[in-house]
């Protein structure tokens, strides 16, 4: 098995009228946080605000900071190990439509996450035990 080096992933989390704006790869079942890897050199905050522009077309706003997840798994035979940075972001449409053939983006009712496959798993956990409690979290890699 080959392994990948650490990656940074900023993440956002927007809500609207009681959901979670959650993406999905159309070949996989699971959900995730919009938002992707921070490219070597670039500020996290800037990396989040130019994902959202390049999966949703859309400006975002960085409202606030959220927590960190550490998180690990394998893929295609390969490990990863990922720190996810997550912001409370705003957007400036929140009918937004995906610009990435391989995404697809809906709203889902916060009240249904805990019922659903959003990943990192961890990060689902930390969302759910956050509540309404704006402390940031962290949450340690457990592999």
């Amino acid at each position: 098995m080959s392994v990948a080096t650490t990656e940074i992933i900023a993440r956002a989390v927007i809500r609207r009228d009681g959901h979670l704006l959650l993406a999905r790869q159309r070949a996989k079942t699971w959900s995730f946080l919009p938002g992707g890897h921070v490219e070597p050199g670039e500020r996290v905050e800037v990396a989040l605000v130019r994902e959202i522009a390049e999966e949703l077309g859309v400006t975002a706003k960085i409202a606030g900071f959220v927590g960190v997840v550490e998180n690990g798994y394998i893929e295609d035979g390969t490990a990863h190990h990922e720190l996810n940075l997550v912001f409370e972001v705003t957007i400036t449409d929140y009918q937004p439509a995906s610009k990435e053939d391989h995404l697809e983006f809906h709203w889902l009712p916060i009240t249904q996450l805990a019922d659903t496959d959003v990943r990192p798993g961890a990060l689902k956990t930390a969302l759910l035990a956050a509540g309404n409690d704006a402390s940031p979290f962290w949450r340690a890699w457990d592999g």
